[in-house]
């Protein structure tokens, strides 16, 4: 169950004629010079929103012809999850030149919100698209070369591009808008090549690379000695074809990709969910519903709700990514888990239901609010009453730590809104947030 998208223009060898593209992709382990990629400025009353993203093609300008269709299939994108993060949609070869705007097809739209029971639930809600056809014109002309990587990021205005109706929404307008900004790879963060986070299932294993198949691509990584293996394997040699993994890598300077981690999330017979927690049973907690955004299982028609069974054996843990928690991660466990929670459920079968969690993350989220109270260690962010957070936590505001590794895009200030993405944690019902990153919510 897992879908992995991301309108970073990063392909898997898509190998485009000068001015007119194509469709036919290419595996291969060598380099390609650019990485699209997808985020999302968060509209915090929505648990998920997802588009068919059929089309994407460059805008020529200056002398230079648009592009063909960048993306090798249609992909399933979901965004909320990747609010204040990027994730790579294709890697591709673009024909040198520059480019002023972009033409995107998009089509299903899906949007969960949640509704007015006591307590609130999931509900996925009717959403209408203006058009397919979304037109986006860059602020700044984007220059592509042969001899450099370039990072197109395609960040969705959620919040501009949904006009819901109701309180509770019972219907949405949807109109897509994206901001798009571009750098050179150099692997600072998401935004400039490097990939954290790379879910899909082992496809092809030729050492030393290895290529997995996402939601939206297939992509090769090299490894080297630097590579680091986790969960149960201590080299290339123990991976096998069918295995679902995470993988982090960098770009190199050629375009190529490098792993710098690689983890198994469950054997070939296993499943992965993804999504906020929006029920817990039991003290300790038993079972889990989440609110289902990303999965494994390739299904073309979710559930808008995924049941977790906890045990004995289930094995909790917090992905910390870059950012260090100092000597003491704050708890999570059965009795330290509660809704509003992101997690994400790795189970050995694919067979059960309720999916029997060997595994349960806590996994990255993202939220938005006004500062108050900063200090140089953190600050209070004060939510939106009607965000789906506060909607199932009951807390307006939630304390936010800033640690070594956390990546300020900007500086936290008293009245500000800001967007922060980062580990959730809960003790006795109160919520507490270590920021990975704070940026403005655009």
């Amino acid at each position: 169950m897992k879908r992995y998208l991301l309108l970073t223009v990063v392909t898997v060898a898509l190998v485009l004629a000068t001015g007119c593209g194509g469709n036919n992709s290419v595996t291969n382990a060598g380099p390609t010079n650019a990485t699209i990629n997808t985020s999302d400025g968060l509209n915090d009353q929505i648990v998920k929103f997802e588009l068919t993203v059929s089309s994407l093609t460059l805008t020529g300008s200056a002398g230079t012809s648009n592009t063909g269709n960048l993306l090798s299939k249609s992909s399933e994108v979901e965004f909320v999850h990747q609010a204040g993060s990027f994730e790579p949609l294709a890697l591709v070869n673009i024909p040198p030149g520059t480019y002023s705007g972009a033409s995107l097809t998009v089509g299903n739209a899906e949007l969960v919100v949640l509704n007015n029971a006591v307590p609130p639930a999931p509900v996925k809600i009717p959403a209408t698209l203006s058009s397919p056809s979304v037109t986006v014109t860059f602020t700044s002309p984007i220059t592509v070369t042969s001899s450099s990587t370039t990072v197109i990021n395609f960040d969705l205005d959620l919040a501009g591009s949904v006009a819901l109706s109701g309180t509770p929404p019972t219907s949405a307008t949807v109109t897509p808008k994206f901001n798009v900004t571009t750098a050179t790879a150099n692997n600072s963060d998401e935004d400039s090549g490097e990939m954290d986070d790379i879910h899909g299932s082992v496809t092809n294993i030729a050492a030393p690379n290895f290529t997995i198949q996402t939601k939206t691509s297939t992509i090769t990584f090299a490894t080297d000695n630097n590579t680091q293996f986790k969960d149960g394997i201590t080299s290339l040699s123990q991976l096998k074809v069918g295995d679902i993994v995470e993988v982090d890598a960098m770009t190199k300077p050629d375009g190529s990709k490098l792993a710098t981690k690689i983890e198994v999330e469950s054997g070939q017979n296993g499943e992965e969910a993804e999504g906020v927690i929006t029920a817990v049973t039991g003290s300790p907690a038993t079972q889990i519903t989440i609110a289902h955004q990303v999965d494994s299982t390739g299904n073309t028609t979710p559930p808008v709700t995924v049941d977790v069974t906890i045990n004995s054996s289930t094995v909790f843990s917090v992905r910390t990514d870059k950012v260090n928690l100092g000597g003491t991660t704050p708890a999570f466990d059965a009795s330290h888990i509660g809704k509003g929670q992101r997690v994400e459920a790795d189970s050995g079968s694919s067979a059960t239901t309720p999916i029997v969690a060997g595994k349960l993350k806590l996994r990255e989220q993202a939220l938005v609010g006004t500062v108050s109270g900063t200090t140089a260690s953190g600050f209070t962010l004060t939510l939106n009453s009607s965000s789906a957070f506060a909607t199932l936590t009951g807390q307006s505001t939630v304390a936010v730590t800033v640690v070594s590794g956390t990546n300020l895009k900007v500086t936290p200030a008293n009245g500000n809104t800001v967007r922060v993405r980062g580990l959730i944690f809960v003790n006795a019902g109160s919520y507490s947030m270590i920021a990975a990153r704070v940026d403005g919510n655009n």
